[in-house]
């Protein structure tokens, strides 16, 4: 048979179509991350936990895709897990002081990623990968664990509440015996009848209190208008300047006496500077308590009686 060098047209078709897949393939793996044909830097952060991130999951700066996770291991002096991230050349010359890399997720059940934060770039750019902050969210795992003993504590508690909502409306227990008792609510109409006669009460006491206090009020005004403006003595008191000067007058007059009693000056000076006095008297005093003894002692001596 004699070929011809002619390809069929279906051969052709498939070969274009397969050329087709394998761009789309390339470009999706390449949207990903996961593939970097040029040069790539490498970063390396400690992290207490990596909470089930895996290798080949996105690295993302500032939200922006700029690597992958290239490797997974524990450190050489520790159990801490390092992560090695291969990103774009020049990622790290974005990176400053205060930056930091977390393990978060998109969404509540979306897979892991690693997101850089840049810093501020008012600050210097890192020397080395030790100066990147490490934080880890919570594992989804961990937070749909606890979401399902927070829905099962939930389930209890309402299982509880419907078992006490058919005891109190059966009847049974302090609270269902309260409901379907009919004494208590006389009881209750009884207490409020009562409570509004006290407040009646208390109103009409509170009024006749309010009354008193108005007039005593009146009283005290007229009372301190007259004080002020009529001939009493207590208006006089007040009002005059008599008092005032006499008052003035009175105290000189006693200033006067003090000074010349103080200075021995006159009777009473004398008698308070002057201790002969003071003396005298003593003297006399024991003169009396001597002729007191010999009194007792001998009484016929200084008493005589004759009754004829």
């Amino acid at each position: 048979m004699k070929r011809t060098g002619q390809v069929p047209f279906m051969k052709l078709h498939v070969g274009i179509l397969t050329l087709i897949a394998v761009g789309l393939l390339l470009w999706a793996t390449f949207q990903s991350g996961n593939l970097y044909l040029g040069k790539e830097d490498q970063i390396h952060v400690r992290f207490p936990d990596v909470g089930g991130l895996e290798e080949g999951s996105p690295v993302r700066l500032n939200g922006v895709p700029v690597g992958t996770v290239r490797k997974i291991e524990m450190g050489p002096r520790s159990n801490s897990p390092v992560v090695v991230m291969g990103v774009k050349k020049g990622t790290r010359a974005r990176l400053h002081e205060g930056a930091s890399a977390r393990i978060t997720t998109v969404g509540f059940l979306s897979e892991l990623y690693v997101a850089l934060d840049a810093g501020n770039e008012a600050f210097p750019v890192i020397s080395n990968d030790d100066q990147i902050r490490p934080s880890i969210i919570t594992d989804p795992q961990v937070l749909i664990s606890r979401f399902n003993q927070m829905a099962d504590t939930a389930e209890v508690i309402l299982s509880n509440l419907h078992s006490a909502t058919r005891g109190f409306a059966s009847g049974h227990g302090t609270l269902g015996r309260l409901a379907h008792d009919e004494r208590l609510y006389e009881q209750l109409v009884l207490m409020s009848g009562n409570a509004a006669e006290l407040a009646a009460h208390m109103s009409e006491t509170q009024s006749k209190v309010a009354d008193r206090l108005m007039s005593l009020a009146s009283s005290l005004d007229s009372l301190s208008w007259r004080m002020q403006h009529g001939e009493g003595s207590l208006a006089q008191l007040m009002n005059s300047g008599d008092l005032h000067r006499n008052l003035l007058a009175s105290t000189a007059r006693m200033d006067s006496v003090l000074t010349l009693m103080q200075s021995g000056r006159g009777s009473m000076g004398r008698l308070l500077a002057d201790s002969t006095l003071y003396d005298d008297t003593r003297q006399l005093m024991g003169s009396m308590k001597r002729l007191m003894a010999e009194i007792e002692k001998d009484p016929k001596k200084y008493f005589k009686f004759s009754v004829f």
